[in-house]
């Protein structure tokens, strides 16, 4: 319960909603990392302002609470004097207003993460989401904004937002939602763009020697292949214009990814991963850019009902992202094989990986189970990251078994448009019911059945009885591999930092604990920057009941734990076309790989 929104009841909503918000954006010192905010607020007939930042921005299910990197918190009247204020909550500020007309807030705020939903100053480069900076009123998501630059001379801007003139501003966003999701570059970088379908896509790259000139060939190519194909999904761009904003990073990192926008994506990769001195692309490149672009329709726009609309203060739990992130990394696939991007062989080749992914887990999870879970990232089974291949496959499934039910005249293509046109379109949100109902409408038998024994059941996906009936064989190696059974992330020292054991393994039985350096496993020395598992698996392969040091620092001091090599039996998936299929099946894949139906 907030009852600061029962003190707002009584304020006349139209009075609150036709005067924009004005923001100004600055760095005085890039070398401070902070970028300057300020933020004046209508207040006329109000005692008191309330205005939050959010603890967490769409897309990325995790409590980042921005407001931790708020310093110099500070409100003022029209007339420039100070006012009082108050932290009402972790994410809010009270300001006793005076009776002003206007308040101004302004803080600084601390932008020196590498992270997708974070803001960032490194040198002559900024970058930051609207949910990081941009403090609202509450109860007045609905206000409209205008966003001003005051940057270094020299320095550029490349934002969501609409308008802009000369860069400097302003911008506009309708309502906090837009401006909240907008993802923004400042500073010098390098910037492109091309015409898909009649409409710009720009590409803004970080750092600017980055983009040489044969990565701008390959990533124009590549984007107006995905933008095409998913845009034909569904009649045309929901955008007026749309912007790849990228990160390399030449910095030790351990990830890559990307963080979808309703008119952009921002995108991290470590430079070995982004591109070779030749310009070709890493492998996560394409699949990387084709899930973000889809995310275009799913989930910013085809949205779960439980989080239509937003709310920034805390959790929104819904049992479908599954649906959205994981049938969003099926078309992803559908995308690059439709389009020309990958061969039928690198398809059948990332569905073989993602049953791999989904088989290793160490015990049955349910997809919807885990699109609950995914805002505490769970450290041993972690389902709530394998809804992406879980749901990938899922999607592929239903595929099939729509196609097949109606010898092709229906697909997954037809579901997904129904869910744009009578719920997105629609300004409003879809539910569990709703999507089976469209699948059923589609033409699948039992597909309660299906739900209940697969998504919110636990049973394994029927791959081979399935996938058959598009001419797809599935072909499973079971193998046994070492298992150390431990959880290690890099800490503030670049070492990895144990996080979790788990129970029953070979680390467990070394004594291994949470807060232990990781320095060696056996023959096999632990760095963050390399993937030493499969090192580690290579050489102890076939050793089970070998005897194992495990080299930690506990406490400032060096310690040799000792335990035995322990293994478990893993499925290996090998996915072909079927040497002869059937006329029926030749027609269901072809239509699934072209996106046709029909004959």
């Amino acid at each position: 319960m907030r009852p600061l929104l029962v003190l707002l009841v009584a304020v006349p909503l139209s009075a609150q909603t036709t005067a924009p918000v004005k923001y100004e954006i600055s760095i005085p010192s890039p070398a401070a990392h902070l970028f300057h905010v300020s933020a004046e607020f209508p207040s006329r007939g109000k005692d008191t302002l309330f205005v939050s930042l959010p603890a967490w921005s769409p897309g990325n299910y995790e409590i980042q609470n921005y407001a931790r990197y708020v310093r110099h918190f500070g409100a003022k009247n029209a007339q420039g004097q100070a006012l009082f204020w108050d932290r009402f909550d972790k994410d809010t500020w009270r300001v006793v207003t005076g009776k002003s007309d206007r308040v101004t807030a302004e803080f600084d705020y601390l932008a020196d993460t590498i992270d997708l939903s974070l803001a960032r100053i490194a040198g002559e480069f900024g970058q930051f989401l609207g949910a990081n900076v941009f403090l609202y009123e509450e109860r007045q998501l609905e206000r409209p904004a205008e966003v001003r630059f005051n940057l270094p001379a020299g320095w550029q801007v490349t934002t969501a937002l609409r308008g802009g003139g000369n860069g400097a501003g302003p911008y506009t966003a309708p309502n906090y939602h837009e401006l909240a999701d907008a993802q923004t570059f400042v500073g010098k970088y390098s910037l492109d763009s091309l015409q898909v379908d009649g409409k710009a896509v720009r590409i803004a790259v970080w750092p600017t020697d980055a983009y040489t000139t044969a990565v701008q060939r390959n990533m124009r190519n590549a984007l107006e292949k995905i933008a095409k194909t998913e845009n034909a999904l569904f009649g045309g761009p929901p955008y007026d214009h749309y912007t790849v904003f990228f990160n390399v990073i030449r910095e030790p990192v351990n990830f890559g990814g990307g963080l979808e926008h309703s008119a952009s994506q921002f995108d991290i990769m470590p430079q070995g991963a982004f591109a070779d001195a030749a310009g070709t692309f890493g492998d996560f490149m394409v699949p990387l850019m084709s899930h973000e672009y889809f995310h275009l329709y799913n989930v910013k726009r085809i949205r779960p009902a439980e989080m239509w609309p937003y709310d920034y203060h805390a959790e929104q739990y819904t049992p479908l992202l599954w649906w959205s992130e994981g049938v969003t990394d099926y078309y992803a696939d559908l995308t690059n094989i439709r389009s020309g991007l990958w061969t039928t062989e690198q398809f059948l080749d990332n569905t073989a990986q993602d049953m791999q992914q989904v088989e290793s887990a160490p015990e049955p999870w349910s997809e919807e189970d885990g699109s609950v879970a995914t805002w505490i990232h769970e450290v041993f089974v972690n389902s709530s990251q394998l809804y992406y291949p879980k749901g990938a496959l899922t999607g592929m499934l239903l595929d099939v078994a729509i196609r097949d039910a109606t010898d092709n005249r229906k697909s997954l293509d037809d579901v997904t448009r129904a869910l744009y046109t009578r719920f997105y379109q629609r300004n409003k949100g879809f539910t569990t019911a709703d999507l089976l109902g469209l699948v059923r409408e589609a033409g699948m038998p039992d597909v309660e059945g299906f739900y209940q024994r697969y998504i919110n059941g636990r049973e394994p996906l029927p791959y081979d009885s399935v996938l058959a009936k598009a001419g797809i064989a599935v072909t499973r190696k079971t193998q046994s591999s070492p298992f150390l059974g431990l959880n290690a992330q890099p800490g503030d020292s670049g070492k990895l930092v144990v996080q979790g054991v788990v129970p029953g393994s070979a680390a467990e039985a070394a004594g291994l604990a949470p807060g232990d350096v990781l320095l060696k496993v056996g023959e096999i020395e632990t760095r963050p920057d390399e993937d030493w598992g499969v090192k580690f698996r290579d050489r102890y392969r076939g050793k089970a009941g070998a005897p194992l040091a495990i080299g930690v620092v506990r406490g400032g001091r060096a310690l040799s734990l000792s335990t035995q090599v322990r293994e478990r039996t893993q499925v290996s998936f090998t996915i072909t076309p079927a040497p002869s299929p059937s006329a029926k099946q030749a027609k269901i894949w072809r239509g699934l790989s072209t996106g046709s139906t029909g004959n």
